[in-house]
């Protein structure tokens, strides 16, 4: 009898210490946020079923790399959904920076009340470093062109109209601008930005293609047909990616107008200006040619 209530005492020593290790859950923490909306923005990471604490950290941009996050912390979460930040962990690794690949998981967004208890502010001092721009038509365009190429056309627009505002025919950001708006299908606000982009750089071939686009979509299409057929003829390339797209998108629009020689003709003439490892390539041998 006295081993048995030994035992038992041990048991519940056991049982206490376990206690005051259990790992709860954040059921507030929603991962449900696009990395492309929390620039500048504290963030924790989806946990694994098995993991017993959270990853958190930074996003921002930077200029060269694109979105970069960098892993500030593992806390865990105790009693009164109070988080305890891992100091020992965090001291062994330091800093961590990843370049974040379109493809990223979803995060949450770290909630303010906790700042305090991870013993963090709302932004960290070294991120002005990222963000002491002083070209601001450079910095703009940048982040215009960062955002496009993350399939966030809006966001885009919302730096690349100031750089525009500033000086239109600075490089690039007309082209940025017109593509922002044609993936946003507002194809009438880029052909007004770029029939005077082409007035200014008729060399362009960029140019050619996005306002072809915008005709096309806007169901212009003889206005596209000359626009697509300008651009080939100013394309020094025998076989190019941009030359073999500028002669398929012709074709369609023939095929559209329910022209069959021409249409046929211009499949012919993309195939050719098109390397083989393209997806217009691809799309010009299903059609059948």
């Amino acid at each position: 009898m006295k081993y048995l209530v030994i035992f038992t005492f041990l048991i519940s020593i056991v049982s206490n210490l376990n206690a005051q290790q259990i790992n709860f859950r954040d059921t507030s923490l929603h991962f449900n946020q696009s990395f492309t909306k929390c620039e500048k923005r504290w963030v924790v990471l989806s946990p694994r079923d098995s993991d017993k604490t959270y990853n958190f950290g930074f996003i921002y941009i930077d200029e060269q790399a694109g979105f970069t996050y960098d892993l500030q912390g593992v806390f865990r979460v105790g009693e009164n959904n109070k988080y305890i930040r891992d100091t020992v962990i965090f001291k062994k690794m330091g800093s961590i920076k990843y370049r974040i690949s379109p493809n990223w998981k979803k995060v949450a967004l770290l909630p303010l009340v906790h700042f305090a208890e991870l013993g963090i502010k709302s932004q960290p001092e070294w991120v002005q470093n990222y963000y002491a721009y002083t070209d601001t038509i450079a910095h703009n365009y940048r982040w215009g062109w960062i955002y496009n190429d993350l399939d966030e056309p809006e966001i885009a627009l919302s730096f690349l109209e100031k750089a525009y505002r500033a000086n239109r025919h600075a490089k690039g950001v007309e082209f940025e601008m017109a593509y922002a708006y044609n993936s946003l299908n507002r194809n009438s606000a880029a052909i007004a930005v770029l029939e005077p982009a082409l007035q200014n750089d008729s060399n362009n071939m960029l140019f050619y293609k996005e306002l072809g686009y915008a005709y096309q979509h806007e169901k212009q299409f003889y206005k596209a047909i000359v626009i697509y057929s300008q651009g080939l003829r100013h394309s020094n390339a025998d076989k190019s990616q941009s030359k073999g797209e500028l002669a398929y998108n012709l074709a369609q629009c023939y095929k559209v107008l329910q022209k069959e020689d021409e249409y046929k003709k211009w499949m012919f003439a993309a195939k050719e200006y098109t390397p083989t490892n393209s997806q217009i390539f691809k799309a010009i041998v299903a059609a059948g040619f």
